[in-house]
């Protein structure tokens, strides 16, 4: 078999089935000596709440998997979803060298001739996911914010509904260097410019050809962006944020502006994290500075 340099595992619908245990063999006993892995969902994703919890879920199966077979947080994992146009499925498969597809999903047309593709043979578990949510493209401009330092599991969920749920033009609030000076493993935090391209080319890759605007800014006060752009229509935000999302409805409110919808995501980590976070267990940018210090420190001695 040829070495693989980027792998992709293609489930159809993870809305009624579960593909957990395909995922794990791959990263577990297929993927050998690679920095990333990318897992595509064929149908459309319809629903907020879906979304949501299909998108925790499987971050915490590749990431459980991967630390168990030795990977750091180097390791990239991203879940790409309703991406559908032919063309930008063509883009994607040329960074693909080995594609993982279950046998009873084989049917399914990715226009895969030119990849390697290996038939994995699984159950699929019937799965039940919450319904009553939010539809996609359901905001004009939608708005989310944080550091997204060492862009990692916790943010591409974030910033993945971010996507979901915007119709024209999605506004990025991070976090500017002045207000990161007491953060723990500071010599290791990446650079403004840095942080601002890993959202971009994040955002590139899932959202496709989907004609939305993204405008980024930095963040020096506690509000961002949303305290100062009236045309907000929806924020998202994690779940130990919503202290935060309930202080920027007071600041629009009593600025004149209009109250903004809130969508939380959950939170993705294990209770192994180590970092004196306020979150327990979530998954930190703290965390993955304290890596590469500790990396840092080793390699001077």
């Amino acid at each position: 078999m040829q070495k693989m340099t980027n792998p992709v595992i293609i489930i159809n619908n993870p809305c009624q089935f579960d593909y957990s245990q395909a995922i794990e063999h791959v990263i577990k006993e297929r993927a050998f000596g690679i920095n990333r892995l990318d897992i595509f969902i064929v149908e459309p994703i319809k629903d907020s709440n879906h979304l949501n919890e299909i998108l925790f879920y499987y971050y915490n199966v590749a990431r459980k998997a991967a630390l168990d077979k030795g990977y750091d947080y180097n390791f990239e994992v991203n879940i790409l979803f309703n991406i559908t146009e032919t063309a930008e499925i063509f883009k994607l498969i040329q960074h693909w060298n080995v594609a993982f597809i279950l046998q009873q999903e084989e049917s399914v047309a990715l226009h895969l001739h030119q990849v390697l593709t290996e038939v994995l043979s699984f159950e699929l578990p019937k799965v039940a996911y919450p319904t009553s949510g939010k539809v996609t493209g359901q905001f004009d401009t939608t708005a989310v914010g944080g550091t997204f330092d060492h862009i990692h599991d916790g943010h591409k969920i974030l910033l993945s509904m971010n996507a979901f749920l915007t119709k024209r033009k999605l506004i990025v609030g991070i976090t500017g260097a002045e207000m990161l000076k007491k953060k723990k493993f500071a010599e290791v935090l990446q650079s403004y410019e840095s942080r601002q391209q890993s959202v971009l080319d994040f955002f590139r890759l899932i959202v496709g050809q989907r004609d939305i605007q993204f405008e980024l800014y930095e963040i020096n006060d506690i509000c961002g962006p949303t305290g100062y752009v009236k045309e907000i229509d929806s924020l998202i935000i994690s779940a130990e944020s919503v202290s935060g999302g309930d202080f920027v409805n007071k600041y629009r409110l009593d600025h004149g502006f209009n109250e903004l919808d809130i969508t939380v995501i959950n939170v993705i980590g294990s209770e192994e994290s180590t970092s004196d976070n306020s979150w327990k267990g979530k998954l930190s940018s703290t965390d993955i500075r304290e890596q590469h210090a500790k990396r840092l420190l080793q390699f001077q001695k």
